[in-house]
Parts: structure tokens; C-alpha cells; sequence
């Protein structure tokens, strides 16, 4: 038997290793993956806002795709060359912190 913290009940329980289901609340362990935060940061450099969708926020990463085609549409008016390499470099840290995050999160959960 191991312990481990259920973030429902906000306990530690003894579950055995291969259990599925804590057995003081009957809420199914989470099974998610630890993501890389290097792969998220280098996803976010080739296209920005595809380490969001690596790291679990399909929503963050279309926004930024979003904000990032704006501000390639800016670029007409110059203003656009700061926003585009902004976001692009927001997205590549962004990346990098949300994986670290889930990491964080699933160690905290399992």
C-alpha cells in the first residue's frame, strides 16, 4: 500500500499501487501523461501555440494561433512586426511553463 492524495476528498489515502479507484471517495485516479516541457517550447517555435495544444489547452494554443495571424496581418502597418515576434515568443515560454504545470499537477494527483 502506497499513499497518495486525492484532491477531491483533500486527504491522503493508502491505495495500492495498481488501483484504479481511491477507495475513500470512489473517484478514478487520473491516468494523464507527463508532457515534455522542451518538446512544448520547441512545438511553440516551429508554429506558436502548438505546445498549448501538446501540453492539453486546444483553446490557448487556437488563440494564440489566432492573435499570431492578427498580428501577421499588422505587419502592414509595421506595428505588426513587434506583435508578431512578441506573441511568438510569449508562446514559446507559455508552452514551456503550461507542461511544466500539468507535470506539477499529475504528481500532486497519482
Amino acid at each position: 500500500m502506497e499513499k497518495a492524495y486525492c484532491g477531491t476528498c483533500d486527504t491522503d489515502a493508502e491505495i495500492h499501487p495498481i488501483a484504479e479507484i481511491y477507495p475513500e471517495c470512489g473517484i478514478e485516479k487520473t491516468k494523464s501523461k507527463r508532457k515534455s516541457p522542451m518538446i512544448a517550447a520547441l512545438l511553440s517555435c516551429i508554429v506558436p501555440g502548438l505546445g498549448q495544444v501538446y501540453a492539453g489547452d486546444l483553446y490557448r494554443g487556437l488563440a494564440i494561433i489566432a492573435l499570431l495571424g492578427l498580428s501577421f496581418c499588422l505587419m502592414a502597418l509595421i506595428i505588426g512586426f513587434f506583435t508578431f515576434f512578441g506573441t511568438w515568443l510569449f508562446a514559446v515560454a507559455d508552452a514551456y511553463k503550461m507542461a511544466k504545470k500539468q507535470n506539477d499537477k499529475i504528481g500532486s494527483c497519482s
